[in-house]
């Protein structure tokens, strides 16, 4: 898979930051470079669970998994290979190296204790302002790493937040 990214998202995508704000007008590539972040980090480090987050499924579906950038254009190659497997029931695709990436929402304000006891190595938001800071501050303290062995280039990067957001909303 060739990501090939903006300038802008590629100072994000790149920054050893380990909690990032990708902000921007409508139309900016927020979302794309959340699905870019997403399955770099699944490819990348074995055993990853990384967790992207809409506020609501229609979202989720409407802007990740719909359309010419989705994560089916972008992962079309791995998924016609066997090596990244679309799991439509359990909202998530699974890499052969034991990666998953975890499609979520949160409709309701208690929708949050869905993940109570969620290990999240990379916690994504996209719209974070479509949240609220009740949500945020939950799943955030969910992020952590616990056994996970992370490569030495990503030790300073891992856990990781990323968020995605329009400063009009």
């Amino acid at each position: 898979m060739d990501i090939v990214l903006q300038p802008k998202q590629q100072i994000a995508f790149t920054t050893v930051a380990n909690e990032v704000l990708y902000g921007g007008a409508v139309g900016g590539g927020k979302s794309v470079y959340l699905r870019s972040s997403a399955a770099r980090w699944c490819m990348e480090v074995p055993g990853i669970q990384v967790y992207l987050f809409r506020r609501t499924l229609r979202d989720l579906r409407d802007n990740h998994l719909r359309g010419p950038m989705s994560f089916f254009f972008m992962l079309g190659e791995m998924l016609k290979s066997g090596h990244v497997r679309h799991r439509q029931v359990e909202n998530e695709f699974t890499f052969w190296n034991g990666s998953v990436l975890h499609l979520c929402y949160c409709d309701s304000e208690n929708d949050v204790e869905n993940y109570r006891g969620s290990e999240m190595h990379v916690l994504l938001m996209d719209e974070l302002t479509h949240f609220s800071e009740y949500q945020y501050r939950f799943l955030r303290g969910r992020v952590r790493l616990a056994g996970l062995a992370v490569p030495e280039q990503y030790k300073a990067k891992l856990p990781r937040i990323e968020a995605g957001s329009n400063p009009g909303s």
